[in-house]
């Protein structure tokens, strides 16, 4: 009854007083507003829930985790928090569905990712892109056998290729001073050195192709019989499956067969960085609950939510 008597005392314009027939109208009008909202967010979570087990489906047919963490990785991670308007921010905005942002240098490849998700965006209009890209992301990581990811989902898409962001935001492999452009990079986002290094763990999923970066070997031991598409060099035996083997595998490198970048070395020669790499090559715990906090983190960059605080799934 609070909005009740609100609205009887504001009246209508001008102050003038409200009939209680009046009031009530408006009352019932504000509740109405009020569930259909709720019932609106309600769908999209029904939607959400859809799309997040047709993607489980999606990476059992095709075991295609790594390619669908790099995409809501790589849209979110153009990021710039010296920018405080949105889109030119950059971030998990949906804009990497666009071809002009495809053909980033660094986004080669995710064109595949792309049409991978298509078929489940079609059949889940209200889902935008922005939200599918981060829910195939975080569900891959989860199935992977990786912690649960505490996400919200909501995001709002951008309209335009004119608003991708511009070519050069995301890391590179062999910059020539490995923890400086990684800082560089990362801090921009507004993630910290516990953060970086918690993230580059997300490579004991995959493979590097040269084909497609210019790093890591045609094949392997480990990639030559697949699953799913042969070739490529992985930064650990199991690339299909979510534990901190990438720490110890690259502390170690004992195995030419798997794959170091100087933006994974790195992790153990530079002294903050090296803090958190020994921690979670010696605790997958940590790791996991590190890991989690810092992907939902990234998950939200540069987001714009409609409802404002955004839909959760569990």
């Amino acid at each position: 009854m609070a909005v009740h008597h609100h609205l009887l005392r504001r009246g209508l314009a001008g102050g003038s007083p409200l009939s209680p027939l009046r009031g009530l109208f408006l009352v019932s009008q504000e509740l109405g507003r009020r569930q259909a909202s709720s019932a609106a967010a309600g769908d999209a979570a029904a939607e959400l829930r859809g799309a997040r087990e047709d993607v489980r489906q999606l990476l059992k047919d095709k075991h295609c985790h790594p390619i669908l963490v790099r995409l809501g990785w790589h849209d979110s991670g153009t990021y710039d928090k010296n920018i405080s308007e949105w889109p030119k921010c950059g971030g998990a905005n949906g804009s990497l569905r666009f071809e002009i942002e495809l053909k980033h240098a660094a986004n080669a490849g995710l064109v595949n990712a792309l049409k991978l998700v298509q078929t489940i965006k079609d059949k889940y209009a209200g889902v935008t892109y922005a939200d599918l890209f981060q829910l195939a992301s975080a569900t891959a990581i989860e199935e992977a056998g990786g912690p649960k990811i505490p996400m919200i989902y909501g995001r709002v898409d951008v309209s335009a290729p004119e608003q991708c962001p511009p070519e050069g935001r995301l890391p590179a492999a062999g910059p020539p001073s490995p923890a400086e452009h990684l800082r560089e990079v990362f801090y921009r986002m507004g993630l910290n050195d516990k953060e970086i290094v918690a993230l580059s763990g997300a490579h004991t999923l995959g493979r590097s192709r040269p084909e497609r970066s210019g790093w890591g070997k045609p094949e392997t031991k480990y990639t030559k019989n697949g699953p799913g598409a042969t070739g490529g060099q992985s930064w650990t035996s199991q690339w299909l499956k979510f534990d901190n083997s990438y720490f110890k595998d690259v502390k170690e490198r004992r195995d030419e067969d798997l794959l170091v970048l100087p933006t994974d070395a790195v992790l153990f020669e530079d002294p903050s960085f090296k803090i958190y790499a020994e921690r979670y090559a010696e605790d997958q715990d940590t790791f996991f609950e590190d890991y989690a906090e810092a992907h939902a983190k990234l998950s939200n960059l540069g987001s714009k939510f409609d409802p404002p605080k955004g839909i959760s799934l569990d």
